[in-house]
């Protein structure tokens, strides 16, 4: 490894780092330097970036159930409007 990474992670805690991504050429001995980084402001493309990465991987079967639970909670549809009826 002649060129240095650039990778972001988060301190879990004094002794251990989380990276954002995988290092996969880098093998040995390496030498850390950590600086904390300005959180992006809310709703920045920076901001939306990161918490589409956090976002959990789904399986596609929890996606089917989630539609399923959806369809059986919805409530049936009423076909009179709420000031349809004639006041008396």
């Amino acid at each position: 490894m002649d060129r240095p990474h650039v990778v972001e992670g988060r301190l879990n805690d004094p002794r251990h780092i989380e990276l954002d991504e995988p290092l996969v050429d880098v093998q040995g001995r390496v030498q850390v330097t950590v600086r904390p980084i300005a959180q992006p402001e809310r709703g920045s493309p920076q901001a939306v970036l990161r918490v589409m990465r956090s976002l959990p991987d789904l399986d596609p079967n929890d996606v089917d159930e989630l539609e399923r639970m959806i369809e059986a909670g919805k409530l049936p549809a009423r076909p009179e409007g709420l000031f349809d009826s004639d006041p008396e």
